[in-house]
């Protein structure tokens, strides 16, 4: 089976400072030239360019267009700091051109002293606000506001949410993780405190599952899995790492998934079939399925939901009637 979902890290540069992260505190190392991505399989339907932050790259558009030439099913999602507004409303207009539905990430993480404190950069939020509403301005519709829960901003999920309602845009949410090889942070994230996420989480959830877009429905279930995995209770669903999704580092070294290190193969030395179907990409299959590294990320979780639709589906609707009430905080 090829693989329908990818993150694509496009460069390890990055013009913030997150506490949450260790890129920025890194070397940036080599980044493929736009015309590989032209050897990324045509199956992927979702696909995450990120960084660092993609918008470092005064060629994004390009790698962009070779993406789409790649793969022109897929629907791509940009996520980004939002401090250069306006290289960013220039490429996304450029890029829109190419893939009308093309998403845009924009991370707020809190109010204006929470969010800048988080990214490390003075201004941080107000920059970011800037970007989006500036791409709004010029009439780009597939916005969200992307925030990251950590020990010290969980309280604010509600706020971001609501945030994000206002201004008629998308909200997606994960939860601080550690990777070595992507966020380059070895070391087991900080607990979420579990009093200050379930009130909000609880809230977040309940307004979702009261649209009437199961896609909304969707995303209420993934945060269940958060809330799941922030108890220290695993995953909901089996991992697809390997199989439905992988990642790939500016270099070309593609991985599983981005929170374990099992890499699979090298895209600028060989093209996807041959890497996808290699002994190095089958053994680190099998490190996925004994894999005891506790994760729930949209980019791996997402092709989980979809297999598990009925039950997902089942669930929204009893919650639907009788509330979302999430189990107590104690591990």
């Amino acid at each position: 089976m090829m693989p329908v979902d990818a993150a694509l890290a496009v460069t390890y540069r990055c013009n913030a400072r997150c506490a949450m992260c260790g890129i920025w505190k890194s070397e940036p190392g080599p980044e493929l030239p736009p015309d590989v991505f032209r050897r990324l399989p045509s199956s992927l339907r979702d696909v995450n360019l990120t960084g660092g932050e993609p918008f470092l790259r005064r060629d994004l558009p390009a790698v962009h267009e070779a993406v789409r030439s790649a793969c022109p099913s897929s629907r791509t999602v940009i996520s980004t700091n939002g401090l250069l507004t306006d290289r960013i409303a220039e490429s996304v207009q450029q890029m829109a051109r190419a893939e009308p539905g093309l998403g845009v990430a924009v991370s707020i993480d809190g109010p204006a002293p929470v969010h800048d404190r988080i990214r490390g950069i003075p201004g941080a939020y107000d920059k970011a606000m800037r970007s989006v509403k500036s791409l709004q301005d010029a009439g780009f519709a597939n916005l969200r506001l992307a925030f990251t829960a950590t020990r010290s901003n969980a309280q604010h999920l509600w706020e971001v949410y609501s945030l994000a309602q206002s201004m008629g845009v998308q909200f997606t949410c994960a939860i601080e993780h550690a990777s070595e090889h992507y966020f380059q942070s070895p070391e087991a994230a900080a607990p979420v405190p579990l009093d200050a996420l379930r009130g909000p989480l609880e809230r977040v959830m309940e307004s979702e599952l009261r649209s009437l877009s199961p896609k909304r429905w969707a995303r209420a279930y993934f945060l269940l899995g958060m809330w799941h995995y922030a108890r220290g209770r695993g995953r909901l669903h089996p991992c697809r790492a390997g199989r439905d999704f992988f990642f790939m580092d500016p270099a070309g070294d593609v991985y599983t998934c981005n929170a374990a290190p099992f890499r699979m193969g090298n895209l600028a030395e060989t093209d996807f079939d041959a890497l996808w179907h290699s002994p190095e990409a089958d053994a680190a299959r099998k490190r996925v399925i004994a894999c005891q590294q506790p994760c729930w990320m949209v980019c791996t979780a997402r092709t989980a939901i979809r297999r598990a639709w009925p039950q997902v589906l089942a669930w929204a609707l009893w919650r639907r009637l009788t509330g979302v009430t999430l189990p107590e905080c104690q591990p």
